[in-house]
């Protein structure tokens, strides 16, 4: 009888596990490699992309698409300009140039609420994100084709130009 207990015992934490995990906020739900959690995204990722040749875009971007399809991420490009004129010391400049790029279902986007960074799925960011249309990210392509979606804070911007 005892064996049977732990038996259904094991049964049950078996599949209560895998929704306990969907619930953190470091990590979502998503088949992004094995769900990577933000602050692998936000460093060693990034620079593995760019290792492996990727290039990069900053800008404020609209993401469009049908669910668990293919979308597309427009970037409408921006630079970071240091500038102590300004009260925080710089200013957006619009390039006045604006690009689509295709996009997977499956690839990596970070969003920022709240000062805290989240990984996310794309259907997850156009719903709980895509609200804030003056948000800067850099967008990381390798060919024409989008790899990672990251916030980016102009400061940092600024102490990368330095």
């Amino acid at each position: 009888m005892k064996s049977w207990k732990k038996l259904i015992l094991t049964l049950t934490v078996i599949c209560i596990l895998p929704a306990l995990a969907a619930c953190s906020t470091k990590d979502s739900d998503q088949d992004f490699g094995d769900a990577y959690d933000a602050e692998y995204m936000m460093t060693d990722y990034p620079d593995q992309l760019i290792r492996d040749g990727a290039d990069t875009v900053i800008g404020t971007i609209e993401i469009t698409g049908e669910e668990g399809g293919d979308y597309s991420v427009t970037v409408d490009q921006k630079k970071v300009v240091a500038n102590a004129n300004y009260e925080d010391g710089y200013y957006i400049a619009d390039r006045n140039i604006t690009d689509s790029y295709p996009m997977g279902s499956d690839q990596g986007i970070l969003a920022q609420r709240d000062g805290e960074i989240v990984v996310c799925t794309v259907e997850d960011f156009i719903k709980d994100y895509s609200d804030d249309k003056d948000a800067l990210y850099t967008v990381y392509l390798i060919g024409d084709t989008v790899e990672l979606i990251q916030p980016l804070d102009p400061q940092t911007a600024i102490q990368s130009q330095e």
